[in-house]
């Protein structure tokens, strides 16, 4: 560790603890925090402290819009998030969840918040007018909050959705935005690497603000940590001796349900034989520079939790049931149990309580051995309905039939291939010969479509199933890859286009041919300095504007035995030269490097050329709705997704 500045000694003096404790904080010359302690409580009151040093605009952004409070800081314009975070109840079963946490979790987060609150009180000309005054149970509200509409009730939304029901603005902005969460993570079992030790790879492809997770290092009683927090949790972390990686991809978790209401009184529905109500409760939100605006929201009873209506017509009410609804907590103390694990077995006892956001869960050991898991708390349902889709909430026969154990849940343990990745991909083609096949498993289990996947996961398996002395630094340039898989077949199709239209290379111009030139003769990793991966890249983002979108042909098997290309096929792809050319041009000439066009950096005139940027279609759903999308949209291993 190097550059390491001089040492921050703080003292700890909270609630639980009468006695001090000294807290030091180092840190590296990346700036991240080395925290070292006797006690855990006295571990996260120095992260709570480093965290607001670092960012005490986001920590105290953090809790205004997990308690609904937006519009009390900034205006009329966040009422609407303050009534979705306020629908579904995250202040209140956030303190419930607090209230049934082990006694260690709790002191650990009234530390975080003791130490995020000393930091401020020691800095007030750099705390936001605005910021609240944190309470202990705030942790659990922050996580809470941060991914409950991408994944706990994003799913039932989702659903909703599907069926043509008209959500809120707030709430299609929220699904929206959930479409491009992305991340890689992979594990290397020991008779694969060089040194005869397990390599895992977690890669959340968070923005390059930093602003959703917290880098540091731990050292406080118990826990010996390093990786990265979401407020106080420490959601992606390696320890002495377990280390794991999250990525988008679960069992469905929530539906929606759609109730033919009482048209004398639209709060009334029948179910079954029985009328019944719904339950409303008055909400009062603050505005800043103006009056109160009070909402009520009204709830169904579904599945034995609190259900919101999420949408009205015509007589119909849609409401959403989340097997999360009432389970504040549970995620912070299965995170906790899994930080103190010793081995996988140990994490995946600790994933019985089934708190887990949904997610991809891949884990391994310093034994070697390593445990994949598609997490989530699943509904058991019954059979006979769609359940990606509006079901009738008007009879039982909809009604869940209990929870599924985590053995339930598609996994394994220990892959006879030595190595397994998940970078968003379906179960079944995790690696060579995967088990997890969709008939083992109900659909909303599985809940995948079978063979999906991306550039990111065929580029893993290409690489790991190739490992027999994988070494650390093999690992890094893995992770930072930068390749764009299939070029060859995109290089191969240019090559028949030239030769089909012999004469427009006559007629180019110098500019043109050279251009052509760098693309036949590229190999594909998008590096930064490369003046040809700008060339292709313009060239596949011209192809995509083009009539029909990306011209998908150019992958059909026959091309790669076949001595000649269609002409209408050839035109097309000369045409997108053409039009690259002419953007290259307009953006500086055609000699540029990729990394003068992309480029990274905190504003200002400082910023840093990247590669591995990905090629996208101009409507990224052309993506999603392809069973292996990697053609269309090529995303590397580092996945430098343009803003």
């Amino acid at each position: 560790m190097n550059a390491i500045l001089a040492p921050l000694v703080l003292s700890l003096s909270i609630a639980l603890r009468p006695a001090t404790d000294s807290v030091t904080i180092l840190r590296d010359e990346w700036g991240v925090p080395h925290i070292y302690a006797a006690t855990e409580p006295a571990g996260f009151y120095g992260l709570g402290y480093a965290m607001a040093e670092d960012e005490s605009t986001t920590c105290s952004g953090w809790r205004s819009p997990a308690q609904g409070e937006l519009a009390r800081a900034f205006g009329a314009e966040h009422v609407d998030e303050d009534y979705a975070s306020r629908l579904w109840r995250h202040v209140e079963e956030s303190k419930a969840g607090f209230a049934r946490m082990s006694p260690e979790l709790q002191a650990n987060y009234r530390g975080w918040v003791a130490g995020l609150q000393r930091w401020m009180g020691e800095h007030p000309d750099r705390v936001p007018e605005w910021a609240p005054e944190l309470e202990p149970w705030d942790p659990v509200a922050i996580s809470r909050w941060l991914l409950w509409m991408a994944y706990q009730a994003g799913h039932g939304l989702s659903d909703c959705r599907a069926g043509g029901v008209t959500l809120s603005a707030n709430d299609r902005a929220a699904l929206d935005r959930s479409q491009v969460n992305a991340s890689n993570e992979w594990v290397l079992a020991p008779w694969r690497t060089a040194d005869g030790a397990m390599i895992m790879l977690s890669d959340p492809h968070g923005g390059v603000d930093g602003q959703f997770v917290y880098e540091f290092r731990m050292h406080a009683g118990r826990l010996a940590l390093a990786g990265y927090s979401v407020g106080a949790m420490p959601l992606l972390v390696q320890t002495r001796r377990v280390a794991w990686g999250m990525t988008t991809g679960a069992p469905d978790v929530a539906d929606c349900y759609e109730i033919e209401v009482d048209p004398r009184n639209p709060r009334r529905f029948r179910f079954d034989d029985r009328t019944l109500s719904m339950t409303t409760e008055r909400i009062a939100i603050r505005v800043k520079d103006g009056a109160t605006v009070v909402r009520t929201a009204e709830y169904t009873r579904h599945n034995g939790v609190l259900s919101p209506v999420v949408a009205r017509k015509d007589g119909k009410a849609w409401v959403v049931s989340t097997s999360y609804m009432h389970d504040g907590g549970i995620f912070d103390e299965e995170v906790y149990r899994m930080t103190l694990a010793n081995d996988v077995t140990e994490v995946r006892a600790a994933m019985e309580r089934l708190g887990m956001f949904p997610q991809n869960v891949m884990v391994g050991d310093a034994d070697g051995h390593s445990f994949y898991v598609r997490a989530g708390k699943t509904p058991r349902r019954p059979d006979g309905f769609r359940w990606n889709r509006p079901v009738p909430g008007n009879t039982s026969a909809s009604a869940w039939l209990g929870i599924h154990p985590l053995a339930d849940l598609v996994q394994v343990m220990d892959p006879v291939t030595g190595y397994m990745q998940n970078n968003n991909i379906s179960p079944d083609v995790m690696y060579e010969g995967s088990p997890m096949t969709p008939d083992r498993y109900p659909a909303y289990v599985f809940n995948d479509q079978p063979g999906r996947t991306s550039s990111r996961g065929r580029r893993a398996v290409e690489a790991l199933s190739a490992a027999t002395s994988f070494t650390v630094e093999d690992a890094i340039d893995l992770a930072l890859d930068e390749r764009w898989q299939d070029w060859d077949a995109r290089r191969e199709a240019l090559r028949r286009s030239v030769a089909r239209f012999p004469e427009r290379l006559a007629r180019a111009d110098g500019e043109h041919r050279t251009t052509l030139q760098r693309l036949l003769d590229f190999d594909g990793n998008a590096r930064a300095g490369s003046v040809a991966a700008r060339a292709a890249w313009y060239w596949h983002d011209a192809l995509t504007a083009q009539d029909g979108g990306f011209p998908l042909a150019i992958f059909e098997p026959a091309l790669r035995a076949a001595d000649t290309i269609g002409a209408g096929l050839a035109a097309r792809l000369l045409d997108g030269v053409d039009s690259a050319v002419a953007t290259m041009r307009a953006k500086g000439g055609v000699d540029r490097a990729l990394g003068d066009d992309f480029r990274v950096g905190r504003g200002g005139d400082a910023s840093w050329p990247v590669g591995g940027v990905a090629l996208l279609a101009r409507d990224m759903r052309q993506c999603e709705t392809l069973v292996s999308w990697s053609h269309v949209c090529v995303l590397t291993l580092r996945a430098f997704i343009p803003g």
